[in-house]
């Protein structure tokens, strides 16, 4: 192979081929209410969300997306969450669709941050039709949203970050999740809820503009979370893609966290191409295993590129039964299989 073609297969200066970094962070109160950016790159947006199931074994997947700027109006295939908060079970039905109660909850436009003692506390005030929420987050956990949700929790596992450079599309991702129990929608329930920020270049948004998800040319995104019956929890967040691409980390109650140096991954379609019936993944030497949850699939939110979906994330020589557990992702039909060669 001559030089000139050894160049032409090289990346760019400043790409790193999709490369990744993960690792554990502390939780920082300071740094959830403040503006100033982090490597250059600024907040896109804050992102609450989470799986719970009721008393009955109702399925719940609950999501909002916080910034400090009313959201842009973003059409086509790529549009991405504006500031409404959403709500999809699966009681009317065998697939998630989309609850009405949410419908008088406060936009996310009207949500004012600060610090209250040691938590950073998000707030709206009831106004006309419009509901009170608030959300607390510190190692404790309280989140309510009038006549919806009314939950508290504790940090489950260490916290998490991952990032992701480019010369032109960067995403520094953090998360932190709390296993949670109250009431929702009028029933007892329990799940995890994670708060996660995604910083980016100014002007950046996830799905958009600047994602660098799309430079690596991921074809899933899974997060997960499993409390077991001795009462230890563990976390993950598991991405890959084309390139160099890929996420690995896990977390848990005892403080241990792992990134993988090594990933491979395979999509098993569902018959009807769209959905997926499984994902295999290996990290380390490690096989897992991505059990999608046969009423799991938020039909209720419409026809995506990256269709979302709930599932059970586990090693596979795990045999344990969960007694609480989430695992809420996407994958690419685009993508086929996606094996990377």
């Amino acid at each position: 192979m001559t030089i000139d073609l050894i160049h032409q297969k090289l990346p760019m200066t400043g790409d790193f081929n999709s490369a990744a970094l993960a690792s554990a962070r502390r939780l920082d109160v300071d740094q959830i209410v403040s503006d100033d950016p982090i490597l250059g790159l600024t907040r896109e947006a804050g992102y609450l969300w989470g799986t719970l199931r009721d008393e009955d074994g109702v399925l719940y997947s609950i999501m909002r997306r916080i910034d400090t700027k009313p959201p842009e109006n973003v059409d086509g295939p790529k549009k991405s969450l504006g500031g409404k908060l959403i709500l999809v079970s699966n009681a009317a039905g065998d697939q998630l669709q989309l609850e009405r109660a949410p419908r008088f909850a406060a936009d996310s436009a009207s949500i004012t941050r600060s610090r209250k003692g040691d938590a950073a506390v998000f707030e709206a005030a009831a106004e006309g039709d419009q509901r009170a929420m608030s959300l607390s987050l510190s190692e404790q956990f309280a989140y309510v949203e009038d006549g919806v949700i009314d939950v508290t929790g504790s940090l489950a596992a260490t916290p998490l970050q991952w990032y992701l450079p480019g010369p032109k599309s960067a995403l520094l991702y953090l998360t932190q999740t709390w296993l949670v129990e109250g009431e929702l929608l009028g029933k007892k329930a329990s799940g995890f809820l994670f708060w996660e920020e995604a910083f980016m270049p100014e002007g950046g948004r996830l799905y958009v503009d600047k994602d660098p998800l799309a430079d690596a040319e991921y074809f899933t995104w899974y997060s997960w979370a499993n409390q077991w019956e001795d009462g230890s929890m563990e976390v993950g967040h598991f991405l890959y893609g084309q390139k160099d691409f890929h996420v690995g980390v896990t977390s848990d109650s005892e403080g241990r966290v792992r990134s993988a140096h090594t990933m491979d991954c395979v999509v098993r379609r569902a018959e009807d191409g769209y959905w997926h019936g499984g994902i295999d993944y290996e990290l380390d030497g490690v096989r897992w295993v991505c059990e999608a949850d046969p009423q799991g699939r938020m039909q209720g939110l419409g026809k995506m590129p990256n269709p979302q979906q709930e599932g059970f994330i586990h090693r596979v020589d795990d045999s344990r039964v969960p007694k609480v557990w989430m695992a809420w992702g996407e994958s690419v039909p685009a993508a086929g299989e996606a094996r990377r060669n």
